[in-house]
């Protein structure tokens, strides 16, 4: 028989660390822009309809309220005169823009600035276009504070510039509910948690779930004022915006959702969830 080891001298034992979950390794803002965003469609849209409707290319884009700056950094490589501006308050997704996003471009880093400030803040600079997309100027609930917002954002236009906004409506988007969509590694939880009909004050959640039942709860939580298409424009045109056009997204008659092809149009249809863009000439 083997001698057994004394008290004194036996090996402590070693644990194993607990494994940490799917959730515990995730980065909430790579799945939020798997999940939530697609730049190249963005980019591609703006330049595409600038040049149609003022007849020359553009070639500065001020991304608001940009995150991560995805659409900085998408916009620069469109073409090599390109450059990019991105305005945000919060320090944490611009560092993850810069180390995902900004230091990949290489040279053409060079191209994009990021700045922490308030995007009503006075600017030193004019750009062609402006983009305030993921629906992030919802945060202004009150028709005066859109409204400062929107004379902020064409001060910062270039003398034919355009602001561009996405936004979506129906009536599903008044509706208490869950959506799940899933990807390769998560589920993508749109929650809508809370809705006003009085005020439009709606309060949604972003939850990401994972194959080993491991929750990312609440990734990111939104207080919004649900802005509908007639409010908007007439709010642009109080602050100043010569005109607006809506471009509508067209159906997938097939699959009885949208194609992701949006065309200018002064009649939708009615269906129970949309999205638009809205787009605001100086």
């Amino acid at each position: 028989m083997a001698p057994r080891r004394s008290p004194q001298t036996a090996r402590p034992s070693r644990r194993r660390a607990p494994r940490r979950t799917l959730a515990q390794r995730a980065d909430r803002h790579a799945c939020y822009e798997r999940a939530v965003q697609h730049p190249p469609s963005d980019a591609t849209f703006i330049a595409r309809t600038f040049e149609q409707l003022r007849g020359r290319p553009a070639r500065t884009l001020r991304e608001d309220f940009c995150g991560t700056a995805a659409l900085c950094a998408t916009w620069v490589m469109l073409h090599p005169e390109n450059r990019a501006y991105g305005i945000d308050l919060d320090p944490e997704p611009l560092n993850y823009g810069i180390r995902k996003h900004l230091l990949p471009l290489g040279r053409r880093a060079s191209r994009v600035t990021l700045i922490r400030r308030d995007v009503r803040d006075p600017m030193e600079f004019r750009v062609d276009a402006v983009a305030a997309f993921n629906f992030s100027y919802f945060t202004f609930h009150d028709p005066a504070g859109l409204i400062e917002y929107f004379r902020r954002a064409r001060t910062g236009l270039a003398r034919d510039g355009i602001l561009y906004l996405d936004l979506f409506g129906g009536p599903e988007s008044m509706e208490l509910r869950e959506e799940r969509t899933g990807y390769r590694s998560f589920t993508y939880v749109w929650d809508q948690a809370a809705f006003n009909p009085i005020t439009h004050e709606l309060t949604c959640h972003i939850h990401f779930e994972f194959p080993d039942r491991s929750v990312i709860r609440r990734a990111f939580t939104y207080h919004w004022r649900l802005w509908q298409i007639p409010e908007l424009e007439w709010l642009a045109r109080e602050a100043g915006f010569r005109d607006t056009r809506v471009y509508w997204e067209g159906t997938d008659h097939r699959k009885g959702e949208g194609n992701g092809i949006y065309r200018p149009s002064r009649k939708g249809d009615n269906a129970t969830a949309f999205l638009a863009y809205l787009v605001c000439l100086k």
